[in-house]
């Protein structure tokens, strides 16, 4: 059995969202759990709630996993990280496409109301919200994956460069192990075998670039 990785999907997905990640990186060796959250009505914080105990009760002391998420997927990451407890049972983790800064086009729902006030987990990665949120800093490397094809209609939305959904500069914060952009859209990143190589290359060494 390989290296445990946890696969955390983004807003309005269920975990069906990221099995092509998955069936790549169990073709390259990892145990990987994919499971749904609650990611549509509930902010991201119930999500990171149940993952973190998942970490405290099914990660043996001494264990060692990766954490690996697509979008929202990649906040809930962040919060769970907050808990040291938690963080140390994490080896390495991978953002794909998250609004790290927040999301322009969650901020432009947040005043079409009651659009997020029935879509709270979009209220939640608002950049308002995300600003004023405390994430404590661990000692895990952390890689962020951005998209950079826009594609139509909610792409066209945002003024600065994006994968359709989230602006690539917010996909990128302080304190990164390393960071690439990928001429992927935001739905369709995340199930590209580049994308399951690359993440491979930086679980096994902490960067995007370095070839092994």
């Amino acid at each position: 059995m390989g290296d445990k990785i946890f696969l955390i999907h983004g807003f309005n997905k269920e975990a069906s969202d990221m099995y092509p990640l998955e069936r790549c990186l169990s073709q390259m060796g990892y145990d990987c759990i994919t499971l749904s959250f609650q990611l549509r009505y509930h902010p991201f914080d119930g999500a990171a709630e149940v993952l973190s105990k998942l970490l405290k009760d099914k990660v043996m002391s001494g264990e060692k996993v990766y954490l690996i998420g697509h979008s929202t997927g990649g906040i809930v990451i962040r919060k769970v990280l907050s808990d040291l407890q938690c963080a140390e049972k994490v080896a390495r983790a991978v953002l794909i496409a998250t609004p790290n800064q927040g999301s322009g086009l969650a901020g432009t729902a947040h005043i079409i109301r009651p659009f997020t006030s029935i879509y709270k987990t979009l209220l939640s990665i608002t950049p308002t919200f995300i600003k004023q949120y405390s994430f404590v800093t661990s000692n895990v490397e952390i890689g962020a994956i951005a998209g950079d094809h826009a594609g139509l209609l909610l792409g066209k939305m945002l003024r600065q460069r994006n994968d359709g959904r989230v602006e690539t500069s917010s996909a990128w914060m302080p304190g990164l192990k390393d960071f690439i952009i990928l001429p992927y859209h935001h739905k369709r990143i995340h199930h590209q075998p580049e994308t399951a190589r690359l993440i491979h290359r930086f679980l096994q060494t902490g960067s995007f670039n370095q070839h092994i």
